[in-house]
């Protein structure tokens, strides 16, 4: 028996050791997860996740029945105090759980059928790598780290190269240095190279994809450049210099050593040797497309309750029409660039003085002033806010063309350009000494510098196809079938002279019933002129006057631990003389009539939070040129998640 106690010894020793490496390594390493579950359910017949995806793509998503889940796994590692690691994975959002036994392929003729190989990889649930990225803090002078891999670009702004919006969070992948100078880090920076992405970032909507001047788009050099430089002169200012650029880079065709050159053998169609052409082992580029933007913003102190903020920004772009398409004229007026070389200045400046009187009473002001051809190719899509007002569509206003209010579900925020923009907004905020009321009262007067008679936006400046009438952002469609309005990319008409005024009141009242019942109301109106064509034939029978009043409200409150419901209503309310028509066929004078009502219940328990929105939406159209149209909605999301 003796024997056999000295192997056992080892064998334990052995598994005590490989515990005590093992246990050390996973001090280093973090795992998290998530899983996420939502459920989409209309009274129609669409079959999908997502209630609007992209216009262009059939992705098998979009559709307002269907139930699915995603899993998500992030990892994050140290392999020592100065490196840090992660990465991110997660499972392709579209598989309905109808559809759990599917292979990911597609057999029998590409048709739908009840086996498991019918609708391709969209309905696998396959996972993805979403990001990964080092980050090295090395001993240097100056330097405070190195990342190497994913970004959500956050460090810049949305006039240059913006946070990107949340479903492509760690697309963006680049190298990005950060460092400081001074003791007291008075003065911080950040340069960066950014891949740039192959799909929207430029004309045509991509680096060369899809454009049809293109035969071999060359996509894989392509970059963005960036910095941005924060200085502290004094306790109170804050200087900051953000600027980037980007250079999109295509073959020259001409060169022997191109892929599909034009000149192959150097030599003509008589058979003549080109004079200069000789293959070198090596390809000439040009800049198909160039931009840069560039911001100089003051942060200031006033005093202990006053503040200024200002904003001066710079706007270029380039085009090398021999390589990019025309897509104003060969897209229906969808482009998220003018097609010409522009330069561009934008600025604004916001004071706010907080309780200046210690009454209660705030107030903000702010003057913005936004070129007709400023544009921030690279900047913020989604998510993201310049100005001070709530706009037309209360999202938030982006000085882009190349907006991304898509792949969002029903009641999302939505953003608008803001391109041309030039006035000035106030706000006046009230809170009382108990904390259970506050108050903000708004007023916006808005004039353009897009304002112009017969602008070419037919080769030049894209219109988006649809540019007339106030946007109905709850009922949207992109081909605009259901007459739903303006594009929110839709700064240029061919003929405009625009005023717009903004009024909005918003309350929120806490009362002492039960655990707490809290009211929210908010109003709007809004007045919108455009006088269109000022001289000619006619000119007096296409002006458009706007009278939109919006008004929503909500009670809510919590019933247990956890457990908290809403419930509320809207009214909206546009009566528009001239909203659609022509010179030649005339104009039509619409009233929409929309109302809306919805219950909402949310959960939060022990790591686990559940989310509930059912809503009806009952919206009459009266159109004088057109049939009248109506709306009997109804419609629900409800979200499970955990997270550990």
């Amino acid at each position: 028996m003796r024997r056999h106690v000295l192997p056992r010894i080892v064998v334990l020793l052995g598994t005590l050791v490989i515990a005590t490496t093992a246990h050390a390594d996973l001090s280093r390493f973090d795992i998290g997860a998530r899983i996420y579950t939502k459920h989409l359910y209309t009274n129609d017949d669409t079959q999908g996740l997502l209630w609007l995806g992209n216009p262009f793509w059939f992705d098998q998503i979009k559709g307002g029945n269907g139930v699915g889940s995603e899993l998500e796994l992030t990892f994050k590692g140290r392999a020592s105090r100065y490196v840090t690691a992660g990465a991110r994975v997660a499972s392709r959002f579209g598989e309905r759980w109808q559809d759990y036994w599917e292979s990911g392929t597609r057999m029998y003729g590409n048709t739908v059928n009840t086996s498991g190989d019918s609708v391709g990889m969209n309905r696998a649930s396959y996972l993805k790598l979403r990001g990964t990225w080092v980050q090295v803090q090395p001993e240097w002078a100056f330097v405070d780290w190195l990342r190497v891999g994913s970004s959500d670009l956050g460090m810049f702004n949305p006039w240059t190269i913006g946070k990107l919006r949340y479903i492509d969070r760690d697309n963006g992948r680049g190298y990005f240095l950060s460092g400081h100078l001074g003791s007291q880090r008075q003065l911080t920076w950040i340069a960066a190279a950014i891949a740039l992405p192959k799909l929207w970032v430029g004309p045509w909507w991509s680096t060369g994809l899809g454009d049809p001047e293109l035969v071999n788009p060359f996509w894989s050099r392509d970059w963005a450049y960036a910095t941005t430089i924060r200085w502290r002169p004094t306790e109170g200012t804050v200087l900051k210099l953000t600027a980037d650029m980007t250079q999109d880079l295509e073959t020259d065709l001409s060169d022997p050593d191109a892929l599909g050159s034009t000149n192959p053998n150097c030599k003509d169609a008589l058979g003549s040797q080109i004079p200069g052409c000789q293959s070198d082992h090596a390809v000439d580029l040009y800049t198909r497309y160039h931009s840069a933007n560039a911001t100089l913003q003051l942060e200031q102190e006033l005093g202990e309750t006053t503040r200024v903020d200002g904003t001066l920004a710079y706007s270029r772009q380039r085009i090398d029409t021999r390589l990019t398409g025309n897509g104003v004229a060969k897209n229906q007026g969808i482009s998220p660039v003018v097609y010409k070389d522009t330069d561009a200045f934008a600025g604004t400046v916001r004071l706010a003085a907080d309780d200046p009187w210690e009454m209660g009473l705030s107030f903000k002001a702010e003057y913005f002033n936004i070129g007709q051809d400023y544009n921030a190719i690279f900047g913020a899509r989604r998510e993201a806010d310049v100005l001070l007002t709530d706009g037309f569509l209360g999202g938030g206003q982006l000085p882009t063309l190349n907006l991304a209010n898509e792949f969002v579900d029903f009641g999302e925020a939505w953003v608008e350009s803001c391109i041309g923009w030039h006035g000035g907004t106030g706000v006046a905020t009230f809170e009382n000494e108990d904390g259970d009321l506050k108050v903000d009262a708004e007023y916006t007067y808005i004039t353009y510098n897009t304002n112009a008679q017969d602008r070419d936006v037919d080769t030049t400046y894209p219109d988006f196809l649809h540019s007339d009438g106030y946007t109905d952002i709850g009922l949207y469609d992109f081909a605009n079938v259901y007459d739903r309005g303006r594009d929110p990319r839709s700064v240029y008409r061919r003929n405009q002279w625009r005023r717009s005024q903004i009024v909005m009141l918003r309350a929120t009242k806490q009362l002492e019933i039960g655990r707490g019942l809290e009211i929210k109301f908010k109003g709007k109106y809004i007045r919108d002129e455009d006088y269109r064509r000022l001289d000619g034939a006619g000119a007096k029978d296409d002006d458009y006057k706007g009278n939109i009043f919006i008004a929503r409200l909500q009670v809510a409150m919590p019933v247990t631990d956890g457990l908290k419901l809403a419930a509320g209503t809207q009214i909206d309310r546009w009566y528009e003389t001239n909203r659609r028509g022509t010179l030649e066929l005339g104009y039509g004078d619409d009233v929409t009539k929309r109302h809306t009502a919805f219950a909402q219940a949310r959960y939060h328990f022990g790591g686990f939070r559940a989310g509930y929105h059912l809503e009806y939406v009952h919206k009459l159209q009266e159109r004088q040129r057109e049939g009248d149209q109506r709306w009997s909605v109804w419609r629900s999301k409800a979200t499970v998640e955990v997270a550990w």
